[in-house]
């Protein structure tokens, strides 16, 4: 029991040391002003306009998809609530 207790206390004083040490570090890091005291300019290379368009052309494709999936099953929830001959038919058609 007492072994069990020194290792514990000895993981918590090591894990406050981990912890110290990473705010000082974070602290220094974010500290820092730019080499040159201009504001650090974002430069986009065309990897990322490319992955950008192709990211949006996916989302818009995936909206439509959803859109549609939507759309029917809609149509087939409204339908079976009001008439159970047309909902028939339109199980059917799939």
């Amino acid at each position: 029991m007492t072994n069990r207790n020194f290792e514990n206390k000895l993981a918590t004083i090591g894990a406050l040391l981990v912890l110290i040490g990473v705010f000082f570090a974070a602290t220094s890091a974010f500290a820092e002003e730019p080499a040159n005291g201009a504001s650090p300019v974002v430069v986009e290379d065309s990897a990322s306009k490319v992955t950008i368009s192709g990211a949006r052309k996916a989302i818009a494709e995936s909206a439509a998809a959803a859109d549609k999936a939507l759309k029917a099953e809609t149509t087939f929830d409204l339908e079976n609530q009001h008439s159970d001959i047309t909902s028939t038919l339109i199980a059917a058609n799939k």
